[in-house]
């Protein structure tokens, strides 16, 4: 139901009485909410009080934003989340007050602990509202400013949308974060204003931040004028602002100040006008009464109400009714006047067998006789014959005069009337009746004279006792196809009177409904009625000033005591990074390593039999020496990812924007002989891949084919980038590729070079970053001569679709993973996904790999601030599964201008490099180390026993030799015999777990999932109405399910491969000791970690049928009921009943392939490691035969043995002589 009888603004001026008016009939149609709304607008008119509400992005700086035009920190301050309630501030009482839902507010007099009111203001869910009166009077009289929560989301911006006071709101000054213009929740809450007609102003605010080698301002500026223009948002005024440098360039803090108080000295009147607001309420009332009364439609309605029945039809089927009831008397009817009019008609006494009639007739007088002679023998035969005579003529006439024109007819009746019983068409066919000679002797007259007026006589009589005859058969047989008939209806008569019944009800619901509608459009036709009116009734004011007095409760004073509220924790950064970190500093350098390997290669490399453990050793010098490292760069969209990236190179060489700008992957590789310094080879996406971009994009407008130049021309044509149901993420993005095609589309599926000072272009310019897929950027830096290649990721939300597609390959393969979220919005809700997923996988690497940047930490007043930060960060990443992680706050900015300059580089950033460095060059080469290492232990210890082959007499050797060559045959067999069903058992049931706790975890996540997608924000229309949203919803919750479980079977897949490994490792283990058990002599290299291969995993619920949800969703009836009368609750479970089979099918199917491919892989595994180890052995036996076969100084060895001791004393590894492994 959607009435729209109110006036799109109100021409009266709104007076008292009409409030008053406005209450009592708004609370007389039970909407207190909207009723509590005109209560305060009444009070606010009584007070002539002016309200000037400060919103926006959380931590863009609103507290500090109005101390500093206060000139008075009024309200706490901090760089993380901590007002969760609306603050509203005044002059005059020196008090603040906490406003509790459930319990009575307490006030707290001046001078009061700052830090208690901070405490109280996190908790949303106990406290609604904190009133901060000033003694000072800094404030006008009467006016009032609003501090609301800062806003991360949608249900934010709802929140406060609905909880934040609006109506009452004169002025809304909406503070954005210089990083966070474009972000999409503040653009969908200033349309939200702009809907309800209340006047904004955007501050940007810290634009200290601004670098105008960057980008100029002008630019910045006018990106955000066309962002503001795409989105139909259209502010009074755009301030820009910084608080920490007054002396910024652009800064326009004067005025807003200026502009602030010209608004608090103005007279109320002057400012603003109550019309908008009381329209607003009316019209959120009508809808509240549409709501109401659809719910009662809907109580009244069924399927059958839904579509209009009138008399008409009711008429119809009563007429449908009679005509059941008296079809079986008509057919009975119909049956019987054939029947009479067939006997009627039937002529069986015709001349030819009135004469057959006559001879018989004679044969019965006493005077009969046959012959002159006759005997009585012949003369009976004679009568015998004559009678016999007669009845076969009267038969035959019989059944062609009536018997089969009864039954003719009889059928035709039975067609027509559509009685399709057999047993009754088969007594149709059989009617008829037979003649005995008792028929015909019992009509004799004794006595009576052959002539021709007895003939007549007696033939008549035959003939109407025949008929009578056939009358009673057939009425007989009539009687019983009325009965069928009439038991045949019943069904029907019972299904039409049941329809009657139904009706005759809808008509009368409709009817109901029909009234309804006519008092809903009454009410709302007297909510304009009540402005019209030039005074009310003296009951109206007592009504309305009653209500008024209810809402002054009483105030509880505040008793001196400690803070239950207060969880502030402190940290010192020696702290954090003794928590961060456990680790070992090693003596033991990449550097040192490698130099000492170099020795020992030396040092045996002359020696027989030493040929294998060179070919080793070697080889880890190689890998030692050309180590090559990919760094992941990951974060939310204007983190500062890119400023990071530049102060890590020590050069400004990735584009840095407040705008969103990484919409490519962007490699800074090290340069190479075919790719000189500034070199840049761009890689475009095929033609396949941007059509199924469009594709995807535009599936819910058309399911449009062809290729990608029709596509794009379809767009263009019917203006598809404009189409409303498509978000304004999707809208920049077909924009941006209609721009760019002409000029891009040579390049598509192809590469191009360009030079460097062409590279920002490519990374910034959506037109032409729409169709890259990847930007590789070949640098000469000090990183990159360290092997780095810094990637550069996609922010995790922007405006830009596609920037939230973050490669999973990276997580996995790359070195380590630099994830860098922003000072003052630290992990904001974009992180929290892409968190969780690193949260699932971190322990299946086998070193901590991640980092955790908190980028711009010059922006804290103090070394404190810092702290609390960096606590809130950690015990949100410890929320998000990631355990002790390493956590470091830097300053970009700061960092890259010391490097240009080439000073002291800060501490913080020093700190950091410190560590990571550490980490690239120590950990990461650790393991290769180890194994470098370990292969010189067993170059010491082949030399020793080396040594003692020298010493043998030619005996010993010669046993010695059978003996090496007996062990090597029982080792190989130990080797191949080795079975490892255990092994595959353990991994099938890894995989069986994990995946059942995928299912469990689905179901718990689930809840929030629902809530994500429906939710105030999404479902705003009640009804009919509501259907497109409710669909869109669903379709949404779908898609974030399916993608919950494809990351969930990507994490199962890296946890099973650090399994396959681990059993693998602890097989080789054993067999080392198995076969040092039988040769102690026998070395072998270290387990090196096989790079397994994850599985390809669809995405779910790609083919699934949503006629399945139909029914679901139209239990749906309006907000009301499916939000505060929880109704979404058994919405979600029914939409889970409906999900989770297919969920279970997902994961069995992938089950199968997880399984399959993964024991694949492990006896693949298995069999290299065999094969290895047989390599091994083989080389072992043939190096010691050659031992014993040469002949050398015992003396030269002696001197290998010192010089290997000593080499891998510098590694802290203690070796004799006697040892043997």
């Amino acid at each position: 139901m959607n009435v729209v009888f109110l006036k799109e603004k109100i021409d009266t001026e709104i007076k008292l009485h009409h409030l008053a008016a406005l209450y009592r009939l708004i609370i007389n149609n039970e909407d207190e909410k909207n009723a509590k709304k005109i209560l305060d607008l009444y009070k606010k008119q009584q007070k002539e009080e002016v309200i000037i509400s400060f919103a926006g992005h959380f931590s863009a700086g609103k507290s500090s934003m109005i101390n500093a035009l206060l000139e008075n920190d009024i309200l706490p301050k901090s760089p993380i989340p901590t007002s969760a309630n609306i603050v509203r501030i005044t002059s005059g009482g020196g008090y603040a007050r906490v406003y509790f839902r459930d319990e009575q507010p307490i006030q707290f007099t001046e001078p009061y602990d700052i830090d208690r009111i901070k405490a109280y203001s996190k908790d949303k869910n106990a406290i609604k509202q904190i009133d901060i009166s000033t003694s000072q009077k800094i404030i006008p009289k009467g006016c009032y400013i609003i501090d609301t929560p800062g806003i991360d989301a949608a249900d934010d911006a709802d929140r406060i949308m609905t909880e934040g006071s609006l109506h009452l709101v004169d002025i809304v000054f909406y503070v954005m974060d210089y990083n966070h213009v474009q972000s999409e929740v503040n653009l969908e809450f200033l349309k939200g204003l702009q809907d309800k007609s209340i006047p904004y102003y955007v501050i940007v605010n810290q634009i200290d931040k601004h670098d105008e080698q960057e980008l100029t301002f002008k630019a910045f500026q006018q990106s955000i004028e066309q962002t503001f223009k795409q989105w139909n948002v259209y502010p009074e005024q755009i301030f820009f602002s910084s608080l920490t440098d007054t002396n910024a360039t652009h800064n326009q803090f004067e005025a807003i100040k200026n502009k602030l108080f010209t608004f608090l000295n103005k007279k109320r009147n002057d400012l603003y006008t109550i019309e908008a607001s009381v329209w607003q309420v009316m019209t959120e009332h009508k809808r509240f009464l549409e709501a109401k009364y659809e719910e009662m439609e809907i109580e009244l309605s069924d399927e059958q109400a839904n579509s209009l029945t009138d008399t008409s039809t009711i008429e119809e089927f009563n007429n449908q009714l009679s005509a059941l009831l008296r079809e079986p008397a008509e057919i009975e009817e119909q049956f019987i006047e054939e029947l009479n009019q067939t006997l009627k008609n039937a002529y069986l006494m015709p001349a030819e067998l009135r004469d057959i009639a006559e001879s018989f007739l004679q044969s019965r007088q006493p005077d009969f006789k046959v012959g002159f002679l006759a005997s009585k023998r012949k003369t009976d035969e004679a009568r015998e014959n004559r009678m016999e005579n007669f009845l076969t003529a009267l038969q035959k006439n019989m059944e062609t005069a009536i018997e089969w024109k009864l039954r003719e007819k009889f059928t035709n009746l039975l067609k027509v009337n559509k009685v399709s019983n057999t047993k009754l068409q088969q007594l149709v066919q059989k009617l008829g009746i037979s003649l005995t000679s008792e028929s015909i002797l019992g009509k004799l007259k004794p006595g009576a004279k052959v002539n021709g007026e007895y003939v007549l006589n007696y033939t008549n009589e035959v003939a109407n006792e025949i008929k009578s005859r056939y009358k009673k058969e057939a009425l007989n047989l009539i009687g019983q196809i009325k009965e069928q008939q009439a038991s045949a209806n019943e069904q029907k008569i019972a299904e039409t009177e049941e329809k009657l019944v139904e009706l005759k009800k809808a008509h009368s619901q409709q009817l109901r409904v029909e009234s309804l509608r006519n008092n809903l459009y009454e009410k709302v036709d007297q909510l304009e009625e009540q402005l019209k009116l030039n005074e009310v009734e003296k009951s109206t004011w007592e009504h309305i000033n009653e209500a008024a007095e209810d809402l002054e409760v009483p105030i509880k004073m505040a008793e001196e005591k400690s803070n239950d509220y207060d969880t502030a924790g402190k940290i010192d950064r020696a702290a954090v990074v003794s928590e961060q970190i456990n680790k070992q500093h090693k003596s033991m350098t990449t550097e040192r390593v490698i130099d000492d390997v170099k020795k020992v290669i030396q040092t045996i490399n002359d020696s027989p039999g030493f040929q294998a453990i060179v070919e080793d050793l070697k080889r880890k010098k190689a890998k030692l020496e050309n180590q090559a490292y990919t760094i992941a760069l990951f974060g939310a969209f204007s983190a500062g990812k890119s400023s990071f990236a530049n102060a890590l190179l020590g050069e400004r060489v990735l584009p840095v924007s407040p705008n969103p700008t990484t919409a490519t992957v962007n490699r800074i590789n090290p340069v190479s002989e075919n790719y000189p310094h500034g070199t840049v080879v761009i890689k475009v996406k095929d033609e396949e891949t941007l059509k199924n971009d469009v594709k995807l994009i535009t599936k819910n407008v058309s399911s449009k084919e062809g290729n990608l130049e029709e596509l794009l021309e379809w767009i263009k044509k019917e203006n598809i980038q404009q189409h409303a149901q498509l978000g304004n993420l999707y809208q920049s993005y077909l924009r941006a590729m209609l721009t760019g095609y002409e000029d891009m589309k040579e390049y598509i599926g192809g590469n191009l070079t360009v030079p460097i000072h062409e590279f920002p272009a490519y990374v910034s310019d959506e037109a032409k970053a729409s169709f890259i897929e990847s930007i590789d950027l070949y640098y000469d830096c000090s990183l990159t001569r360290q092997g780095v290649t810094l990637v550069d990721t996609p922010g995790a939300d922007s405006v830009n679709a596609r920037h939230t597609n973050v490669a999973f390959d990276y997580i996995k393969h790359a070195d380590a993973i630099l994830y860098v979220t922003y000072y003052n919005h630290a992990l904001a809700r974009a992180d929290k996904d892409f968190l969780t997923q690193l949260g699932r996988v971190k322990d299946t690497f086998q070193l901590d790999k991640m980092f955790f940047i908190v980028n711009a930490a010059d922006l804290a007043e103090d070394q404190t601030e810092i702290n609390m930060v960096t606590n809130y960060v950690k015990e949100q990443l410890v929320q998000l599964g990631i355990r002790i992680p390493r956590l470091y706050p830097v300053s970009s900015k700061l960092s890259l201008k010391e490097k240009e300059n080439n000073s002291q580089l800060n501490e913080d950033m020093q700190f950091f490099e410190n560590e990571f460095n550490q980490f690239i060059h120590q950990d990461l080469s650790a393991l290769t180390a180890h194994s470098a290492i370990w292969d010189m232990k067993r170059a010491y210890t082949n030399m020793a026993h080396y040594k003692e082959s020298v010493n043998m007499d030619q005996q010993s050797k010669e046993n010695f030799r059978l003996q090496l060559q007996d062990n090597q045959k029982t080792i190989a067999q130990l080797i191949d015999n080795t079975d490892t069903h255990i092994q595959e058992d353990q991994l099938i049931q890894k995989i069986d777990k994990q995946l059942h706790y995928v299912l469990e975890r689905t179901s718990i996540q689930f809840h929030d999932l629902f809530k994500e997608s429906f939710n105030p924000t999404t479902i705003t229309e009640s009804g009919k109405d509501a259907k497109p949203q409710l669909w869109k919803s669903l379709e949404q919750l779908i898609g974030y399910v399916g993608h919950e479980l494809l990351q969930e079977l990507r994490a199962v897949s890296l946890r099973v491969e650090a399994m396959g490994n681990n059993l693998a490792e602890e097989m080789y283990e054993y067999l080392i000791k198995t076969s040092n058990d039988i040769d102690g002599t026998l070395t072998f290299p270290k387990y090196e970690a096989a790079d397994l291969t994850t599985p390809e995993f669809s995405v779910a619920f790609k083919s699934i049928d949503l006629g399945k949800f139909d029914k679901i969703l139209s239990k749906f009836k309006n907000t009301k009921t499916f939000f505060a009368q929880n109704e979404k609750e058994k919405m979600k479970d029914r939409i889970y009943e409906q999900l989770e089979p297919l969920i279970s099918n997902y994961l069995s199917e992938n089950k199968s392939l997880i399984t399959q491919d993964y024991l694949t892989q492990w006896d693949e595994l298995v069999n290299t490691i065999k094969r290895e180890m047989k390599k091994h052995l083989h080389q072992h036996t043939d190096s010691y035969l050659e031992m014993m076969s040469s002949d050398v100084n015992i003396e030269v060895i002696n001197q290998k043995l010192s010089t290997l001791k000593v080499t891998l004393a510098n590694h802290d590894v203690r070796m004799d002589e006697n040892e043997q492994k």
